[in-house]
């Protein structure tokens, strides 16, 4: 009999071409593969940046837009605020005040002078000593250069007080004159 020769480690082994070419396609595949995704990651990031720049400047802008036109409107209020101001400052208010005041005597005591600028009407009340009293001072601003179209509007005779003066109010327009 014949010894039978059984080796287990045959470390004999040769390489061969499409083993090799297999290996080297493959590492190189997955090279490009990951220098491929690198780049894309690169690019992904650097196009998420560029949209969140985009989002907040156009939210920026819209915001300033918003503002712009709240800041336009609003210093359209002013304005017209303003002018309306000046416009009360320029009216003859020292002619009006003369006028309604020059006729206080003794008899009549103005409580109150109310002007509307808008509507060009004066509302006075007063309280005068009696009725006569009271015409009196009616009379007197119907004459007056600054007031036209004076009627009383309202009067009623205090019965609380000892007196009894009679309360009144007055409305007048008020004219005037550049």
């Amino acid at each position: 009999m014949r010894a039978i020769s059984l080796d287990y480690q045959h470390n004999r082994r040769r390489w061969h071409w499409p083993d090799i070419l297999l290996l080297v396609g493959g590492l190189s595949l997955s090279a490009y593969v990951g220098i491929h995704y690198a780049n894309v990651s690169a690019e992904i990031d650097s196009l998420e940046a560029k949209q969140t720049a985009f989002e907040r400047t156009s939210n920026h802008q819209a915001a300033d837009s918003r503002l712009a036109s709240l800041d336009a409107q609003q210093l359209r209020a002013e304005v017209k605020q303003a002018n309306d101001v000046l416009a009360q400052l320029a009216l003859p208010w020292e002619a009006l005040f003369k006028d309604i005041e020059s006729s206080q005597k003794d008899r009549v005591a103005l409580l109150s002078i109310e002007p509307d600028p808008a509507k060009r009407v004066v509302r006075i009340m007063g309280e005068a000593k009696d009725l006569d009293a009271m015409l009196g001072y009616v009379r007197f601003l119907q004459n007056k250069g600054s007031l036209t179209g004076v009627y009383l509007q309202s009067h009623h005779v205090e019965q609380q007080t000892a007196e009894k003066p009679v309360r009144f109010a007055v409305l007048a327009a008020w004219v005037i004159k550049p």
